[in-house]
């Protein structure tokens, strides 16, 4: 099996997103998988400029020149992208959006209906047959992880691939301020991740306990509350005010 995993962070290897990806990375090395990652923000990748040169004169060939090059060939040849990118404004972030809308060139201009019923293009090379997703989120419900799933869904669909799977992590704050409570999840990471290399899937239980909050909300916000109290001294502020629920911590 071989793998391309792309960490979409703005933080690159200093994120919690980082953390959730490097434990499922050593957990498919394991099991006997060929991975090859790459940090998005090391990278020079223009954004799509929809000139569909890739589909009308060179296809399957996009006609900008830049670090997108360096993974075209992974993607062509891999057979599991592992999309990994925290929650920004509840979608994926901009560095990985652009890595997904430069991959149209892998598409013909020609429409057909698929197995599901919906116009989609057909192909001028595939993407790898399976996504699968990985993410954090400055907030602690689960709910938060919502509107990207269907985004990385609607992203695996318009490629012909199959979702294999989410991991979802939320509190990535806390997660941060106190890593100590991150730490059996990672292991359950790492098994999730051997388990995709040895059977191509991972039991649907073990993604609803590695998905379960670490933290509840009232014990997130309590956390949260330093880093708040943090930000309030950058801010150069005097006041310190208890944790209300009202604030965004951000993401990771």
């Amino acid at each position: 099996m071989r793998v391309i995993a792309l960490n979409g962070s703005a933080r690159g290897k200093k994120g919690v997103t980082w953390k959730l990806m490097d434990a499922f990375l050593k957990g498919l090395t394991e099991g006997g998988a060929t991975v090859k990652d790459t940090q998005l923000h090391e990278l020079n990748i223009s954004y799509c400029t929809a000139c569909l040169t890739c589909m009308h004169r060179t296809p399957g060939q996009c006609v900008i020149k830049d670090d997108m090059n360096q993974i075209y060939p992974y993607l062509k040849e891999s057979d599991i992208f592992l999309m990994g990118t925290p929650v920004y404004t509840d979608t994926m972030t901009a560095l990985m959006k652009t890595v997904m809308d430069r991959c149209i060139c892998c598409l013909d201009p020609f429409l057909r209906i698929d197995e599901e019923d919906r116009t989609r293009h057909p192909y001028s090379w595939r993407m790898p047959a399976g996504f699968f997703l990985i993410s954090t989120s400055g907030f602690p419900e689960k709910e938060s992880f919502d509107p990207l799933i269907a985004t990385y869904k609607a992203q695996t669909a318009n490629f012909g691939s199959k979702p294999l799977g989410e991991i979802c992590v939320p509190g990535s704050i806390a997660l941060q301020v106190e890593p100590q409570n991150f730490e059996p999840h990672l292991d359950m990471i790492g098994q999730a991740g051997k388990m995709l290399a040895l059977f191509g899937k991972v039991e649907p239980t073990l993604l609803e306990e590695i998905n379960t909050p670490i933290l509840s909300r009232q014990k997130y916000l309590q956390i949260a509350a330093r880093y708040e109290d943090w930000c309030r001294r950058r801010r150069g502020e005097t006041s310190s005010q208890a944790a209300s629920g009202r604030g965004n911590p951000g993401e990771n």
